[in-house]
């Protein structure tokens, strides 16, 4: 959970799809692999093939290495660059080179986690299409054992495992994010910004009877 200049709290959730991402991006890689091998085995004197491949195994490569030290890992860029390779030095294989381009951007999106912010304004979750929530259709919000919690007044209940990966300057307690939403959901519909609009024209309202009573 982390605090930025957009939004006073932003929940990261965690992403449970990351291994089926990772199985298959390592399923197309060696699919692109052998379909450069197969190529090569066609036109062994192209050399523009020699090269994607060499690129292409250095980048699966890197990835292994990456994997060993837990570090994260992408196949966006390796499946970009072999779709590349197969649609500018193979003719068969052009159409499984944009598939596999596709498929290296569909890989970067899937990868990312879902973010949900928390601001005066409402609340706003992440997506191709980012929905947004006014806290006067939430009856509570609260994190309990990295479970993030959102019971609607439709009786339509949010649950998600938080993801605290971020860097420790962001980090902020469970405590702090709830007790914000608490206060957040006990103010009036309007906010508090409204309530002191409100009172401040209710001030000046008397202050105006007064004066025209006197006149």
């Amino acid at each position: 959970m982390k605090k930025n200049t957009v939004h006073d709290y932003v929940v990261v959730l965690k992403n449970h799809n990351l291994k089926t991402i990772e199985m298959t991006g390592w399923l197309l890689s060696v699919l692109a692999i052998i379909i450069f091998l197969v190529n090569i085995y066609e036109s062994p004197t192209d050399w523009g093939i020699f090269f994607s491949l060499f690129v292409l195994i250095g980048l699966v490569a890197s990835n292994i290495v990456d994997k060993r030290k837990k570090n994260k890992i992408s196949f966006t860029t390796i499946l970009v660059c072999a779709g590349i390779g197969l649609k500018i030095f193979t003719v068969t294989a052009a159409y499984v080179g944009s598939l596999l381009i596709l498929a290296g951007i569909v890989e970067k999106y899937l990868r990312k986690n879902k973010e949900i912010g928390f601001s005066e304004a409402g609340i706003v979750m992440s997506g191709l299409f980012p929905k947004k929530y006014n806290w006067s259709e939430l009856n509570n919000i609260v994190i309990k054992d990295d479970l993030l919690t959102m019971d609607f007044k439709n009786n339509k209940v949010f649950q998600r495992y938080t993801d605290d990966e971020e860097d420790d300057e962001y980090e902020v307690e469970s405590d702090e994010f709830n007790a914000y939403c608490e206060g957040r959901l006990s103010l009036p519909a309007e906010g508090w910004r409204g309530a002191l609009s409100k009172a401040i024209s209710e001030s000046n309202c008397k202050k105006l009877f007064k004066k025209n009573t006197k006149v």
